[in-house]
């Protein structure tokens, strides 16, 4: 069953037990917490959220092989996060992408950062009428040489111009030259100014519409 994973699956979140909070039989997720990469001591084996939440998108994904797009059991994903690490982040967008079952993506609190940039690439996206958005280009910390942290900079310059640009306009109607010109912007939107934008699709009115 889906919800067989390893008994050694221990998250990088707090706390540890997350594994009991997912409805995993009625394809629940949640996404409730700073999005976080491994430290050091982290490395042994283990799975970040992220990287969790994209194995078990996966896993759907394989249970529902041969059953067409549209008759899989949605999976739903609520979201109340201030953001974080942008690699751990667009490894769980790759799976909402290219998985085959619909995800559903509802802000029930903030879609801030990162947590902003998984929330839009929903097949559906949903938000709370008092939840809120924030879309901005994000921070950098380098600790390195004076040429290495140049390299890491100029990288990170053509991620946000390549991979990040990229997304936010192919999940939204926002033009190029208007998310230039927000580009430094710390941009807070109300849910009213994400369905105009075209981040999300509704507004939720009747709670039925996310259980």
């Amino acid at each position: 069953m889906i919800n067989n994973f390893p008994d050694n699956y221990r998250l990088v979140v707090s706390p540890d037990d997350y594994e009991k909070k997912l409805d995993l039989e009625d394809r629940r997720l949640y996404l409730a917490q700073e999005i976080r990469a491994f430290d050091a001591d982290e490395m042994t084996g283990d799975m970040s959220l992220c990287s969790y939440l994209a194995d078990v998108i996966l896993a759907y994904n394989r249970e529902d092989k041969g059953i067409a797009p549209e008759d899989r059991k949605p999976i739903r994903l609520y979201i109340n996060s201030p953001g974080g690490d942008v690699t751990e982040g667009f490894s769980l967008i790759s799976a909402i992408k290219l998985s085959k079952t619909p995800i559903y993506t509802i802000n029930v609190g903030v879609w801030y950062s990162m947590a902003f940039l998984i929330g839009i690439t929903g097949h559906k996206r949903f938000s709370l009428p008092c939840s809120t958005f924030l879309m901005h280009e994000g921070h950098n910390l380098v600790w390195d040489s004076g040429s290495k942290a140049q390299d890491k900079m100029d990288f990170d310059k053509r991620f946000e111009l390549e991979v990040v640009k990229k997304h936010i306009l192919e999940h939204s109607n926002m033009k190029s030259t208007e998310y230039d010109s927000l580009f430094r912007v710390e941009y807070y939107m109300l849910p009213e100014d994400a369905l105009e934008r075209n981040f999300i699709d509704e507004i939720v009115t009747d709670i039925d519409t996310i259980l």
